[in-house]
């Protein structure tokens, strides 16, 4: 998927806007799906009574998938259902914006320059405050684009827009042509941010472990609510209950009363007079780079891997590893959690470990003392990524691994291979610095650290690269040899790459399977 930023088009949903039964409304600004603050949403939908809606500025689409291959559009249409089905159960109102999910993104320069410019999104929440017409918003995301404490780019662009959005939805100057039907100018009361620093005293707290009319606590529907974000593992988070929600007042229309337990506090009943539109929502169109059936066909016969091999593969959620195995005619076997029990391993020239396999196969765990024995004896490992919550501190690999959150998230940034007379880069594809390019979305995911004394310099770093200005471990891709046999450790975000048959990950994907007792790196 390129960051290409199209014209969007306006479509009609079959939710009125002046049906309402409150006099009072709260919106809550979201940057992805399960970005909201569903636990305050359902406290004033459901103790208070008021209308309840959630903005989401993406759908999603350019995250990772937890529970099947599904990606780009396919991902955005099950992550908006997840969005219906949470909002449902908080009592709340969903609509997107349509912006293009990038994938990560470091700061707020880069997503408005792909999302059409500052003004092209302040526009679209604009628009959707006048008819919306809330008196309190909130939101998880905040104006800081510098480091340390900056969040994901199309968070820092959530926080910024929505904070200009306060004055210029009460602009009448302000992209006038939205006035018409009714939308007038509107003036938002309050403006709220969530502050999670208990350090910061001059905050709001909200008491979510009050119970609505079904007996349950508004934490546990909010935690029910979470719980349709599949595709984002949020059905197996821990369920943490603090009963409180913590805001900090960023902007308000005028000076209120302050009571400290109530975000509304002060706010006078506001008539609202019927508008005569329904509210506009915005679908995301992008398009990613699809190979051709020539190119398809053209790889399939000029690429090479060593024959003889036979694969093993412990699958998790994606299937772009074993659908490459397949247009290849590799022989793979997929190793269920009895195999890995079970069966000896000595069969299998390469095994892989699929991406995240460690949290999504526990047999996996409790059998990685053969795996290491399987490389011991002259066996190779693959592993892709790994979440650090999924594997630090549990020693799965030959020498220690220490996974961090950063990456490279500028897909066309530069790529340094190091030791190039590996064969790693030569056999049986040779692979060069046209390979890198073409990528998508992203380069890298949760790199290892650089620090030896938390990833064992036993480790050949064979490739580096950064975003602009942002410098990051060259652990991309690193290999060691451990007793008789060969272990790679791959942070790349070849999935993704493999999905759409791109030519230089399948060259180097084909060459680390290629790689084994018979031919060391």
């Amino acid at each position: 998927m390129q960051k290409n930023f199209l014209p969007l088009l306006l479509f009609y949903i079959s939710i009125s806007v002046y049906s309402q039964n409150s006099n009072f409304t709260i919106l809550c600004i979201a940057a992805h799906p399960d970005d909201e603050d569903g636990a305050t949403l359902a406290y004033y939908s459901r103790i208070k009574g008021f209308d309840a809606y959630t903005i989401f500025y993406t759908r999603g689409e350019g995250g990772q998938n937890e529970i099947g291959p599904e990606l780009y559009d396919e991902l955005g249409k099950i992550r908006e259902r997840e969005c219906y089905d949470a909002a449902e159960i908080q009592g709340s109102k969903v609509y997107f914006l349509g912006f293009l999910d990038l994938g990560y993104s470091k700061t707020a320069k880069e997503t408005f320059k792909f999302w059409g410019g500052e003004d092209s999104v302040l526009a679209r929440i604009v628009y959707i405050i006048r008819v919306i017409r809330p008196d309190v918003v909130i939101t998880n995301h905040d104006t800081i684009t510098t480091k340390p404490k900056r969040q994901h780019g199309h968070h820092q662009v959530s926080g910024i827009t929505i904070y200009n959005a306060f004055e210029k939805a009460a602009d009448p100057n302000y992209h006038p042509e939205q006035l018409v039907n009714g939308v007038e100018p509107w003036k938002i009361k309050k403006l709220y941010f969530r502050q999670n620093d208990t350090n910061v005293n001059d905050v709001f707290e909200i008491d979510v472990s009050q119970k609505d009319k079904s007996g349950k606590t508004i934490e546990e529907i909010y935690y029910d609510a979470l719980a349709k974000h599949k595709t984002q593992g949020m059905d197996k988070v821990d369920r943490n209950y603090t009963g409180k929600r913590r805001y900090e007042l960023i902007r308000s229309d005028k000076t209120y009363p302050v009571s400290r337990n109530d975000l509304f506090e002060g706010i006078a009943p506001t008539e609202k007079p019927k508008i005569n539109v329904e509210l506009k929502s915005y679908p995301t169109r992008y398009t990613y780079y699809k190979i051709n059936p020539e190119d398809s066909l053209r790889i399939l016969n000029s690429l090479k891997f060593r024959k003889g091999i036979k694969i093993g593969l412990v699958r998790t959620y994606d299937n772009s590893v074993e659908n490459v195995l397949k247009a290849f005619q590799i022989d793979f076997d997929t190793l269920s959690d009895y195999d890995l029990n079970e069966k000896p391993l000595y069969t299998y020239s390469t095994i892989i470990l699929d991406i995240r396999a460690y949290f999504y196969r526990p047999e996996l765990i409790k059998n990685n003392h053969k795996i290491l024995n399987y490389i011991a004896d002259s066996g190779s490992v693959v592993c892709f990524y790994h979440k650090p919550s999924d594997w630090n501190g549990r020693n799965f690999a030959p020498y220690p691994i220490y996974l961090t959150n950063q990456r490279v998230t500028e897909e066309g940034a530069l790529v340094k291979q190091q030791k190039n007379t590996l064969y790693i880069w030569s056999e049986p594809n040779i692979i060069n610095h046209m390979d890198w390019d073409g990528w998508i979305q992203e380069r890298n995911i949760y790199l290892p650290s650089d620090d030896t004394s938390l990833t064992s310099r036993h480790y050949s770093r064979l490739l580096s690269m950064q975003d602009e200005n942002d410098p990051v471990p060259s652990t991309s891709l690193m290999i060691a040899g451990y007793e008789k046999g060969t272990y790679v450790y791959c942070s790349l975000a070849l999935y993704r790459q493999l999905k759409l048959f791109h030519e230089g990950a399948l060259k180097l994907f084909l060459n680390m399977i290629s790689l084994s007792r018979w031919f060391r790196y």
